[in-house]
């Protein structure tokens, strides 16, 4: 009897590792997804998947989802150190009432994201919500994407832990706002290089601990192109340099406590270029302000370097 039992117990401990290895196995450092694909697949490359969402669930941590083809991929929740490429094939997420991509990543992790289009469009016109929401991860690198049709921003940053986002390449636009980070009590640190906003609302908006570097972009046809201010006292930066800000209601706008400096930048055709209330908006040189309704004043010329 008790050699039985030991021989039950035996052949139970072995189901309980062969089933542990076979869901360890299932998950791939690469999974492919196509057009064309089924997500009961193994997201091989012969045998792709139909969605990111029946995609991420087979590719292991800080592994990677390809594209195969073009196609509508489906919305997502990132929680774990992702990249997802479809350099090969534009990558369509359709959010119409919803968020494109939310990210609840660890601290510790790393999510890309490569040649995408996020649409909000619904019947009617726009219904997404946000583009991409990034509320927790240790940096968001998004290359080569158009973001398109939200209500609320094609890029919203509600972190409660620091993190790095990084844009190259990215267009926002026919949005209600473009980037927004707003997280009390913490720091985000925002870099964009060659992007392109143009919205209704805020281009960029900076509150709270937000920390942006805008270069070799675009801001136009905005309520305000850049919105900084010091909500909770927690006091943003805002650093601009080689861009252009044109055709917006305000160009930039400081407010209570916060500090901008721009470079290099041209302010032209908008119905007030900079507009400095209770913050603090320096001028590093080489900018060009003209042709605007109101050109408006800086508060003066960016401090020297103590290094």
């Amino acid at each position: 009897m008790k050699k039985s039992q030991f021989v039950l117990n035996l052949l139970a401990g072995l189901i309980v590792v062969f089933a542990f290895s076979a869901t360890a196995s299932a998950q791939a450092t690469r999974t492919w997804v196509s057009g064309l694909g089924d997500d009961a697949n193994p997201c091989s490359r012969t045998a792709p998947c139909k969605t990111f969402a029946g995609a991420i669930s087979k590719t292991a941590a800080w592994g990677e989802i390809d594209c195969l083809d073009p196609g509508g991929f489906g919305a997502l929740n990132i929680t774990k150190a992702i990249t997802i490429d479809c350099d090969s094939g534009t990558g369509g997420v359709l959010n119409s009432g919803t968020n494109g991509i939310v990210i609840n990543a660890a601290t510790t992790d790393v999510v890309t994201l490569r040649s995408l289009n996020i649409v909000g469009a619904g019947v009617g016109g726009p219904t997404g919500l946000n583009g991409i929401v990034i509320n927790s991860a240790k940096a968001v690198h998004l290359y080569d994407m158009n973001i398109y049709e939200q209500t609320q921003a094609g890029v919203q940053v509600s972190n409660s832990a620091l993190v790095f986002v990084t844009l190259s390449d990215v267009r926002i636009h026919d949005c209600a706002n473009g980037v927004q980070a707003n997280s009390t009590g913490t720091v985000n640190v925002i870099d964009l290089d060659r992007v392109a906003i143009w919205n209704t609302g805020n281009g960029i908006s900076a509150q709270n601990g937000a920390r942006f570097t805008v270069h070799q972009s675009t801001i136009y046809g905005s309520t305000n192109a850049i919105n900084q201010n010091s909500l909770g006292g927690n006091g943003s930066q805002v650093a601009v340099s080689d861009s252009t800000i044109s055709l917006n209601v305000t160009g930039i706008l400081s407010i209570g406590g916060a500090t901008m400096s721009t470079f290099n930048t041209l302010y032209s055709a908008n119905t007030t270029a900079v507009n400095t209330n209770g913050g603090t908006i320096c001028s590093g040189g080489n900018n060009s302000v003209f042709q605007n309704g109101s050109n408006g004043t800086f508060s003066g010329g960016c401090p020297a370097s103590t290094i």
